[in-house]
């Protein structure tokens, strides 16, 4: 199981009202669309080759402002983690 908590997604050809176009992130840091893609695809790597493949997750992306013009986004990810199964005793 995994979870990203991303900031907008600003996804080509796909512009939404809610997103803001104009925010810019840090250039040491990937966009929330390149996490999304990249670390799914290294997530479901790592698991397929221990043999515990992914087959649970969910993906949040926000980015608003404040009435008071304050930004609030997840800029750096934040990542979730779990599995589950059983070991013989």
């Amino acid at each position: 199981t995994i979870g990203y908590c991303v900031g907008n997604l600003n996804i080509p050809g796909h512009e939404v009202p809610y997103e803001n176009k104009g925010w810019g992130y840090p250039s040491t840091l990937a966009s929330p669309l390149d996490i999304l893609i990249e670390g799914s695809n290294g997530a479901s790597d790592y698991g397929n080759k221990f043999g515990e493949p992914l087959i649970l997750g969910f993906t949040r992306s926000t980015g608003i402002r404040t009435n008071g013009g304050e930004r609030r986004e997840w800029i750096k990810p934040i990542l979730f983690t779990g599995g589950f199964g059983q070991m013989d005793a």
